[in-house]
């Protein structure tokens, strides 16, 4: 899963990055790089995986992983759509993170020359429609006389779909705020389209509104009303340092300041929520480790998640429930409680379930 950070300059967007790499990632300089992107991979918290490794003795602990890439902050300068600055590498990312400046600073000046949340996830918004739109009117001048005149019916479809598609953007909505059919959605997938994504919001306010960020939470709640995006409130510089600190230190500081729940734990959860994922577990004396796959994926699927021939070859299912497991204990007592289900080809997994895949090559 890879998640690319976007926003206007001075948001404090590179700070949340590295408050969700931890600061492992090599962060370059945007001024002397043109084009500059910083990447960092994320291991994604899991105390299940923890607490199967120590029930199976396991030797390597294997979590899933989230790419998170920041790229050079918006100047907020353009007058036109014509003069969108929308970096293209964004179109990599399954998900797009807007980080939006909520705090005050008076030595910290705001491109837009005063904060407005609202505002500015409306103009974000507007640049990824616009560049979508000029994409779509693109690849449409270029196959026009072609779905004219030819008797291929995959160019004919296409050209029927880009329209559809281009009728949307040009009433200024988001894609991902349109009911899309599945047929047109997957024609279209191939253009990566920015205003298609998924969007976490990342409202990043100021030292001074820690004590009130489930009350800013509600207040902002508003901008997740739409489909496919949700919204985190943080202190992007409180979390960065409390990133740079020992697991003990961090929650001994988290308490100080009233902070019940890692922000940067919320980003990532709330990233797979949107990306419609789950993790399945499996667990053995050689490693506990989580895979990543989508809500909906049926066991023989699962199972190619670990490697094809388990879904060429697959047989049955051996599952438990992780936090059926949990609460008795051992793989043997749940079994003794009938908590241990054998199940086939259309069984969908479920998030936590702990799963033994049988399977014949």
């Amino acid at each position: 899963m890879i998640v690319g950070l976007v926003g206007l300059q001075l948001s404090g967007k590179t700070t949340v990055f590295n408050a969700v790499t931890r600061g492992d990632a090599e962060v370059g300089s945007f001024q002397s790089q043109k084009g500059a992107v910083n990447r960092g991979r994320v291991l994604v918290p899991d105390e299940r995986i923890d607490w199967l490794a120590e029930l199976e003795n396991s030797r390597k602990l294997v979590y899933a992983e989230v790419e998170y890439f920041d790229v050079a902050g918006l100047s907020g300068e353009k007058d036109t759509a014509a003069d969108s600055e929308i970096p293209q590498v964004l179109r990599e990312a399954d998900a797009l993170a807007h980080v939006v400046r909520a705090f005050k600073d008076e030595a910290v000046i705001h491109p837009k020359g005063s904060i407005d949340v609202a505002r500015d996830i409306r103009a974000l918004d507007d640049e990824l429609v616009f560049s979508d739109l000029v994409l779509i009117e693109n690849r449409l001048e270029r196959i026009e006389k072609q779905a004219k005149h030819t008797k291929d019916d995959q160019i004919k479809h296409e050209f029927e779909v880009l329209q559809r598609i281009k009728a949307h953007l040009e009433e200024n909505k988001p894609l991902r705020a349109v009911e899309i059919d599945p047929e047109d959605e997957k024609t279209v997938r191939g253009f990566q389209l920015l205003s298609l994504k998924p969007m976490l919001l990342i409202v990043n306010v100021g030292e001074d509104d820690l004590g009130a960020v489930r009350e800013l939470s509600e207040k902002f709640s508003q901008f997740k009303t739409q489909p496919n995006v949700d919204l985190v409130v943080m202190c992007g510089k409180i979390e960065m340092e409390l990133a740079q600190l020992a697991d003990e230190d961090r929650q001994s500081f988290m308490q100080d300041l009233g902070i019940e729940e890692s922000a940067l734990d919320l980003v990532i959860k709330k990233s797979y929520d949107l990306l419609g994922l789950i993790s399945y577990l499996t667990a053995g004396e050689k490693e506990a480790r989580a895979w990543t796959v989508h809500k909906g994926a049926t066991a023989p699927q699962a199972a190619a998640v670990i490697h094809k021939d388990f879904e060429r070859g697959f047989i049955r299912a051996e599952v438990v429930a992780y936090d059926d497991l949990r609460r008795t204990g051992s793989h043997a007592e749940a079994k003794k409680q009938g908590l241990v289900r054998l199940e086939g080809k259309n069984y969908v997994v479920c998030d936590g379930d702990v799963i033994l895949f049988r399977f014949n090559v």
